[in-house]
C-alpha cells in the first residue's frame, strides 16, 4: 500500500517538507511538556514519515533525567542514520 496523508504506520507528512532522496531525522525537544516529558526522535525516509522507525525517549514515565533522555535521543539518531543510509546509496 502506498504511503497516504492518513494512512499508518507510515504517512505522508504535511510538518517537514521532505524529497523522494531525502532522510530526515528530527529531534523535538518536548521537555517542557507537563504531562509526558520527552525528547521524540522522528524518521522520515524518502519523505514518509514512519512511525516504526521513530521513537520517544521520556522522563517521567521512564524515571530518566533530562540529560539521559537527551543522551538516548542522539544515540538513536545515529543508529538511525546508520540504519538507512544504506538505501541512499
Amino acid at each position: 500500500m502506498k504511503p497516504t496523508k492518513t494512512s499508518w504506520p507510515r504517512h505522508i507528512a504535511d510538518s517537514i517538507k521532505c524529497r523522494p532522496r531525502d532522510l530526515i531525522i528530527r529531534i523535538s525537544n518536548w521537555t517542557r511538556d507537563k504531562d509526558e516529558p520527552a525528547y521524540d526522535v522522528e524518521v522520515y525516509i524518502k519523505g514518509i514519515y514512519d512511525w516504526n522507525e521513530s521513537k520517544v525517549f521520556s522522563t517521567r514515565s521512564a524515571n530518566r533525567s533530562k540529560p539521559k533522555a537527551r543522551k538516548l535521543a542522539i544515540q538513536f539518531a545515529q543508529q538511525q542514520i546508520e540504519k538507512h543510509m544504506e538505501s541512499f546509496k
